[in-house]
């Protein structure tokens, strides 16, 4: 991921005042990791039918980012102590669609693009945090066929650990 590429994204983000703090946690995600994490960081984006970029996803590969997941998820009971990680694994870091064009298919075709590359990049399987102030997230995941690895979704907010085998 480069420095264009967040700029491009906090400008599709712009005056989303639910994700304002998206765009500094991304940038900070991104001075904080090393340049070999950086370099295995990629960015998928969605046009309009006008051209407009309207959306993006975040797909990241970082085996050591991965191999520390696997073990809190196993010290904080969130899967089983046999419960096992391809070492060929990609994080589904990020996933966001300008409001005004969710529901229309954008998403179900980024979803679509960022699965194309995740099978280009040869991965055995896809993982996404999700923490989300609503389910509607959750939902779209759930209907791209996500496997619920642990659900902490409450009343108040969704949050779960998903996976993808592909």
């Amino acid at each position: 991921m480069s420095k264009d590429e967040i700029r491009e994204i906090a400008a599709i983000v712009g005056g989303d005042n639910t994700y304002r703090h998206f765009v500094r946690r991304i940038n900070k995600e991104f001075e904080d990791a090393d340049e070999e994490r950086n370099a295995n960081v990629y960015v998928i984006f969605i046009e309009s039918g006008s051209g407009k970029r309207i959306g993006f996803s975040v797909i990241g590969s970082s085996p050591t980012k991965m191999r520390f997941w696997l073990k809190t998820f196993k010290e904080e009971g969130w899967v089983p102590r046999d419960f096992l990680m391809s070492q060929n694994s990609l994080e589904l870091m990020y996933m966001y669609l300008k409001p005004g064009f969710r529901k229309k298919g954008y998403g179900t075709e980024l979803f679509a693009r960022t699965m194309s590359f995740v099978k280009s990049k040869k991965a055995d399987e896809v993982y996404a945090y999700i923490g989300d102030r609503s389910k509607e997230g959750l939902d779209f995941y759930k209907d791209m066929h996500a496997e619920i690895i642990s659900d902490f979704s409450d009343s108040e907010a969704a949050s779960a650990l998903l996976r993808w085998k592909i």
